[in-house]
């Protein structure tokens, strides 16, 4: 194998692979289609085997297309790995983290992360990004966050996932709400709340569903918002009845300003990780971070 076989065809062979077209493919890597097949071609003739069948516009990976894929993932990744870690000279030490969380966690973990690794690290640049649990993913898939802190209920095999613990969901209600009044909730008037849940297009929006539909409730949101804490809020006016995780609402219980109930018989839990793309070496700071993470919300969250 000679020098034929650079990056820039590797980027060119992934590409095509993910999209499964030369069309799409070029369109992510600003080339034309024509110097996008030339180049699979020369690198198929440099590894003297087929990694595509062509049926018109349509690509077929073949077996070794696939096994090569999984390869050459691999190198690139490790590869701008290595760029990102030794560009920046001898200013390495001085380095900045990309973080993401959700609104939950930006107001609930993140301050104590920051209080222990600043201790550790003060020179070392943290950047938060907030949003929800996809976006963060796409977000640290393409390379633009180090670290995603974030509630996950499976698995993704192109992240490794630390487990921080599990919260759980239930409903919150405004002191003058009957079931405050009386003390609990049932699954008749369930049906009749004006419930405030989180985004449809979230994790958590998937599993509350999941859930209510095994207590053959239909989810119907009165409102739906992508921030647990202004789920909060609106319940605080007696707008409606929020869907929350309990550890977020202690305090609000304790001095009997909003009521917390179980959303039935058996606990809902939702799982929290600490996510980092695979086959990357972790730096000193980045290993640190994760282990204080994890330190903060073992506390937090029990």
């Amino acid at each position: 194998m000679d020098d034929a076989v650079d990056t820039k065809k590797l980027r060119m062979f992934v590409a095509t692979f993910k999209e499964g077209s030369m069309r799409r493919a070029s369109g992510t890597l600003f080339v034309t289609p024509s110097a996008l097949s030339h180049g699979i071609r020369s690198l198929e003739e440099s590894l003297q085997t087929k990694l595509f069948i062509r049926n018109g516009p349509v690509l077929t990976p073949t077996q070794s297309g696939q096994q090569f894929f999984n390869e050459a993932e691999d190198i690139l990744a490790r590869l701008d790995d290595v760029v990102s870690r030794f560009s920046s000279g001898e200013k390495s030490e001085n380095t900045q983290l990309y973080i993401g969380t959700t609104n939950t966690g930006c107001r609930h973990l993140f301050p104590g992360i920051v209080r222990e690794f600043r201790e550790s690290f003060p020179n070392v640049g943290l950047k938060l990004e907030i949003g929800d649990t996809d976006h963060l993913l796409k977000e640290m898939n393409e390379r633009r966050l180090d670290i995603v802190i974030a509630p996950l209920q499976r698995e993704y095999r192109d992240f490794v996932q630390i487990e921080l613990g599990y919260d759980e969901l239930v409903h919150i209600v405004h002191p003058s709400h009957p079931w405050a009044r009386s003390g609990a909730s049932d699954l008749i008037s369930l049906r009749d709340q004006k419930l405030i849940v989180p985004s449809v297009q979230s994790h958590t929006y998937d599993l509350i569903d999941s859930f209510y539909r095994e207590l053959r409730v239909p989810l119907d949101p009165f409102i739906e918002l992508n921030n647990e804490e202004a789920i909060k809020q609106l319940v605080s006016l007696n707008i409606g009845t929020g869907v929350v995780p309990r550890w977020i609402t202690r305090e609000e219980v304790s001095r009997g300003s909003l009521f917390a109930f179980d959303l039935g018989d058996s606990p809902l839990r939702r799982r929290w990780t600490v996510l980092h793309r695979k086959n990357v070496n972790l730096s000193f700071p980045e290993f640190l971070f994760i282990g204080m993470t994890k330190a903060v919300a073992r506390n937090l969250l029990g």
